[in-house]
């Protein structure tokens, strides 16, 4: 039997990872899909949806100092585009057209008011600003910046502005409370409709005679007459509507959904509205706050509502929300920002998405097109960005940062596209590249085929890989990349070492009231655990030798063992202290050259199959001596039984049971006349036992 300085568990489970052989053979970096190629920077490039990456719409900033830009108008003639936002009440102008290095916007005015949350354009070219807090409205003069407050509306926030130039009327959708105001040419308003929701956070134009309205916080849609008159279109499970766009027959909804506490119900679950559902692969927004870091989590979705009230979702975001549509009049395509990822995407009437545009500011607000190109204001940090079609060598792409998990070999790269294609590719040893990277490197003995091409990645060995790819034409285009790398062999190691005999009472406290059971076994489970960061397949040579020898003894026969695991047969093994090696290799897994091996040295394991010795026993009634020992390991617990009835505890001389030989002397009960047999036994830590007899006769009998 064995005692280990391990911890000597009844059982051990081991866990290895499951791996072909060869695992660390040459591996490979797949972009293929979508969501591959938008885990990277798209800088004049678009994402498809079938995964293809092509010419997209080049960025440039327009500097516009501010904290957020939360609103935008386009001029009668689509030549200016002008944008406020906060918190210092500033209104720019941009040129539609245009674009050079280190443009600026114009400023046109800065307001007695916070923030400017919704702009309208009146037939002569003045602005109207809605502003919040205090629900004003001012005219602007874009030519000269003057400014006068207009008219105030009994409402907090202006949150939308439709002007109506038949009537000279501007139609106001509000908040606290949510509202439809009707402002006239001399600054009148009149309470036109209530939405008995909190906030009219947006309001588009349906028809010469009906608006469209979306609210916040019960995320309904509403058609609203010009007479006051309003019908629901549709009520959305989610918080808020937050853009409405009439595209030809159909009407386009941005329907956003904040994480919020479930309320406390009492009696029916109240029947709820269309929900979001999102595919695979106060609130922020309505009540002008926007959302920082820590802010609630978010999903939304795209609707398109038919004239027969027929509806659909057409696009969705699992972690984010929508904040402004516009509407290619010529495609109908719908294209829609974000605010949590300063992304735009484009939306077609079958569905699919593209990601469009990708900002380097984490919210895009509001969104402008005019002249094929668009302007898009940002928040976090407050800027406007023009977004144009990309020009010959303007489109590139730079994927996320490749993790080989080891130091690797790189090898080809392949990729499918059509002509018009370049790569190139860095390398180095940190997460996020810096200056100890690699320059981007070109790849080596390129060659290209029909479909695509190849070449050999010249970036040196690292653990990380990153590649950039530039579209030089309008027709060129990658489809798909793949990427090989040969990790280097990692080296497995036994990370920790048990030995057991496997029995039930190991480590088991008896119950109360019952014998203890003790029970010897010859067979030692040795078991280890493995760290194997490549996944290898590994073969185990056992050995073993005395304490104080030298020499080596092999264990288990002469093949490798594949399982950390051995049950080992000490019965032909001379009681004694062993130490016991497990060398783990890798080369049924690695070519020769590569293998790799470690070698792990166990605590000292005790190995005893021999009994105890119950010796030099006397008899001077009433009492009974001797001595219990062992070679090997100490004596744990002697018990004496009188003409083979039950048996009691001995304690040995000192009173404690711990020694190699443990003495003892024992005092009988009263016995009557006659001779008795007295029987004495010994158990050694290893649950040996050995035993020995004596007759006793009580003074006085025969």
């Amino acid at each position: 039997m064995i005692r280990s300085s391990l911890v000597v568990t009844a059982a051990l489970a081991v866990s290895v990872a499951s791996a072909p052989a060869f695992a660390n053979a040459t591996k490979f970096f797949n972009q293929a899909t979508s969501k591959d190629f938008e885990e990277g920077e798209a800088s004049g490039t678009m994402v498809q949806p079938t995964g293809e990456l092509v010419p997209g719409m080049k960025t440039s900033l327009v500097e516009a100092p501010s904290a957020f830009t939360w609103c935008s108008a386009l001029s009668r003639d689509g030549g200016v585009a002008y944008f406020g936002g906060g918190d210092e009440g500033k209104i720019f102008a941009v040129e539609t057209k245009g674009g050079k290095a280190g443009e600026k916007a114009r400023l046109v005015a800065t307001l007695d008011a916070p923030w400017v949350t919704a702009l309208a354009v009146r037939p002569d070219g003045s602005l109207l600003a809605g502003t919040t807090p205090g629900g004003r409205l001012f005219s602007i003069d874009p030519r000269t910046g003057a400014t006068k407050e207009f008219a105030r509306v009994a409402a907090e926030h202006v949150w939308a502005i439709v002007y109506d130039d038949k009537s000279a009327t501007a139609y106001v959708g509000t908040g606290a409370p949510g509202k439809i105001f009707a402002v006239d040419a001399h600054g009148q308003s009149r309470a036109l409709w209530d939405a008995h929701d909190k906030h009219v956070v947006s309001l588009a134009r349906d028809d010469d005679r009906h608006l469209l309205a979306g609210t916040s916080d019960e995320a309904f849609l509403y058609r609203v007459g010009l007479d006051g008159h309003g019908e629901a279109l549709q009520d959305f499970e989610a918080e808020e509507v937050r853009a409405v766009v009439r595209a030809g027959d159909a009407v386009t909804i941005a329907v956003n959904d904040f994480e919020k506490a479930a309320p406390i119900s009492f009696g029916p679950v109240a029947a709820k509205g269309t929900k979001i559902v999102v595919s695979q692969g106060g609130t922020p927004s309505s009540a002008g706050a926007l959302p920082r870091p820590g802010a609630r989590k978010s999903k939304a979705a795209l609707y398109r509502l038919e004239r027969d009230g027929r509806i659909e979702q057409i696009f969705s975001i699992a972690d984010g929300y929508f904040t402004s549509l516009v509407v290619d009049d010529k495609t109908g395509d719908v294209f829609a920002a974000t605010g949590s990822q300063g992304r735009v995407y484009r939306v077609r009437a079958d569905r699919t998405a593209a990601l469009a545009i990708d900002l380097p500011e984490r919210q895009a607000l509001t969104l402008v097109r005019a002249n094929g190109a668009f302007l898009v204001g940002t928040g976090d940090v407050g800027a406007i960005y023009r977004a144009r079609a990309a020009t010959g060598g303007e489109a590139t792409y730079l994927s996320k940062v490749l993790d080989a998990e080891a130091r690797a070999q790189f090898g080809l790269l392949r990729w499918h596209g059509s002509k018009g294609v370049s790569i190139e590719t860095r390398s180095g040893i940190t997460a996020k590249p810096d200056g100890a990277w690699s320059a981007f490197q070109r790849l080596g003995e390129a060659r290209a085929s029909g479909d695509g091409g190849a070449g050999q990645i010249a970036s040196p060995a690292a653990r990380y890989v990153q590649y950039r790819v530039t579209l030089a034409n309008d027709g060129a285009r990658l489809t798909d990349l793949t990427l090989a790398y040969l990790p280097q062999n990692q080296r497995a190691r036994v990370t920790e070492f048990t030995a057991s005999d496997g029995t039930a009472a190991a480590g088991t406290p008896p119950v109360a009231g019952t014998p203890v059971v003790h029970a010897h076994a010859t067979v030692v489970k040795l078991r280890w655990k493995i760290e194997n960061l490549d996944g290898d397949e590994l073969d185990y040579r056992l050995a073993f030798r005395e304490q104080n020898e030298a020499a080596w003894r092999p264990l288990g026969g002469p093949d490798a063992l594949t399982k950390p695991e051995y049950d080992w047969n000490t019965e032909g093994v001379a009681d004694g202290t062993y130490i016991v090696r497990v060398v783990t290799s890798d080369e049924r897994a690695q070519p020769r050259e590569r293998a790799l091996e470690s070698t792990y040295l166990s605590a000292p394991v005790l190995v005893d199959n021999r009994r105890p010795e119950v010796a030099g026993l006397s008899a001077k009634y009433p009492f009974v001596s001797g001595r219990a020992r062992d070679d090997a390991s100490p004596i744990t617990q002697i018990e004496m039984a009188v003409d083979g009835a039950e048996w009691h505890e001995v304690a040995p001389t000192d009173g404690i049971c711990d020694d190699l030989v443990e003495g003892f002397t024992v005092k009988l009960p009263a016995l009557a006349p006659g001779p008795h047999d007295v029987t004495v036994r010994a158990w050694d830590s290893a649950d040996n036992v050995g035993a020995a007899s004596i007759t006793v006769r009580p003074t006085g009998t025969r």
